[in-house]
């Protein structure tokens, strides 16, 4: 029996619900990022339960979860059964449970249950919240994502501890970078319920496979990936692609069944596995952990869900202890990462607050202004704004004015029209960077053209002058771009 040592933020998160349970909360959500040990934080829970001779479920609302919530307790000694037709560990005279939420629509709750654990909670089922809305025990919630409308209906609190960002800066969680090189155009595409419809997003989304499979070639580096497509069509369709192009991956979608999950699973776990990437629809999204995986391929268009966007994202966000240096590389083909951008940033800084209960809220007068990203047209890493990408280092160009000179017409990066004597200027600034340096008068020359788009040829006859602060960060700027660029780094190596 292994002893269950929480994190500092584990224990908080803890004695936090506990507190709630104390002023009289019956029912309430702990909001925790994926990666974060909720389910260890629910062992605990259990556990104590256990000790206290008392009944407790844990309910899970996918099949592919509840083997693995079952493998956590018993790593951890604690005995229990399991609620799931015709599972081998049907034992219902232990404490414990691990029900399937399906499996209890059509069965009777156990009763005299003191403690009821719902797994990603944000997926309201029926059944479910009738039963915890009796409040006659304890029920906590655990979901990365507590957006759901009229949640707050049927959890009276939510817990928040920490957030995705300080995990992330705690090194708890893997850092992550986003390439968005192409996706489908949604424009005018048909809407139910809020979201494209499958064909319309998949009849969209199939062109692009081909980019999907290049830049997985491009960025992944082999690496272990989940890829998450539009429909099974779709997914059919990625895989054929990604096999051609001898990418060895195995689909996971509702075709598939239980006995192949169960092996593919166990495969893809493996540190040397033969399998590099599941694609699926959607049933990886919500509590499928596998931390090896570096890479997540976003190919399925979301129009307003943005817990879905980052249930996705979180599948590459849990820290490898095998590889400490992770980062899990986001390739983007379906807009996603743009789309939510500013509510995605937010709920990484700053958690959640309060469920929504369903009551209708006038906006704020002063609203927070939305935040927008950068996508370099160079690499298409996608990134908060600033001067130069932090891939590539592509030095972003200011607004832009034209200039008529001499019969060429000319674009020009700055705040103002870049006058002839400003250049004059600037080339005898850069000639006296290029006798400081040791640059050739070629270097120069492109130095300049990079900073004004037009060659130095008419400004050959300027002295040198003391270059100014503004000049130098530029040319530290077009430095950084270089060294960071792929012929860069390949100068580095013959050096």
């Amino acid at each position: 029996m292994a002893d269950i040592i929480l994190y500092p933020f584990q224990d908080e998160s803890v004695e936090a619900l506990r507190q709630n349970i104390r002023s009289g909360v019956k029912n309430q959500v702990l909001s925790a990022a994926t990666g974060s040990g909720k389910t260890i934080i629910a062992a605990y829970l259990l556990r104590e339960c256990d000790n206290k001779k008392r009944r407790a479920i844990f309910v899970a609302d996918r099949i592919n979860l509840i083997d693995q919530t079952s493998e956590v307790l018993d790593f951890y000694g604690i005995p229990h059964g399991v609620i799931q037709a015709q599972h081998y560990r049907w034992r219902p005279w232990e404490r414990i449970q691990v029900a399937s939420a399906a499996t209890l629509e059509r069965r009777q709750w156990p009763e005299d249950t003191s403690l009821i654990i719902v797994d990603e909670c944000h997926a309201i089922r029926k059944q479910v919240v009738t039963r915890i809305d009796k409040r006659d025990c304890v029920t906590i919630g655990l979901t990365a994502t507590p957006f759901t409308k009229g949640l707050g209906k049927h959890y009276d609190a939510v817990v928040t501890v920490t957030t995705t960002n300080k995990l992330i800066a705690d090194k708890f969680l893997a850092p992550f970078r986003i390439f968005a090189a192409s996706e489908p155009d949604m424009t005018g595409a048909k809407v139910v319920a809020g979201e494209w419809t499958d064909d319309a997003a998949a009849e969209r989304a199939m062109p692009i496979i081909g980019d999907i499979v290049a830049e997985y070639l491009k960025h992944g580096d082999g690496k272990k990936f989940i890829a998450f497509g539009v429909n099974v069509a779709h997914c059919e369709e990625m895989q054929k692609q990604m096999l051609a192009a001898g990418i060895n991956c195995a689909l996971y979608t509702y075709r598939t069944g239980d006995d192949e999950r169960a092996e593919m699973v166990r495969e893809f776990r493996k540190p040397d596995s033969a399998i590099r990437g599941l694609i699926s629809v959607s049933a990886l999204s919500k509590g499928f952990d596998v931390a090896s995986v570096e890479v997540i391929i976003m190919a399925r268009p979301l129009r307003s869900s943005l817990s879905e966007h980052i249930q996705i994202l979180g599948r590459g966000l849990r820290s490898d202890p095998e590889n400490p240096s992770k980062i899990c590389t986001v390739l983007d083909h379906a807009g996603n990462c743009v789309r939510f951008w500013s509510p995605m940033c937010d709920f990484f800084e700053n958690g959640s607050e309060a469920l929504d209960d369903g009551k209708h809220r006038e906006k704020k007068k002063a609203e927070k202004r939305e935040r927008k990203p950068m996508k370099c047209p160079k690499c298409f890493q996608v990134h908060d704004p600033r001067p130069t990408c932090p891939f590539c280092g592509f030095l972003y160009p200011r607004e832009s004015h034209v200039e008529h000179e001499a019969g060429e017409l000319i674009a020009l990066n700055g705040g103002a029209v870049m006058k002839t004597v400003d250049k004059r200027t600037l080339f005898s600034e850069l000639k006296a960077v290029q006798i400081a340096r040791g640059w050739t008068d070629g270097r120069t020359a492109h130095v300049f053209r990079d900073l004004t788009g037009v060659w130095p040829n008419a400004y050959r006859d300027v002295p040198p002058a003391e270059p100014s602060q503004e000049t130098l960060n530029k040319v530290r700027w077009l430095t950084i771009r270089f060294i960071k660029s792929k012929r860069g780094k390949e100068w580095a190596k013959q050096a």
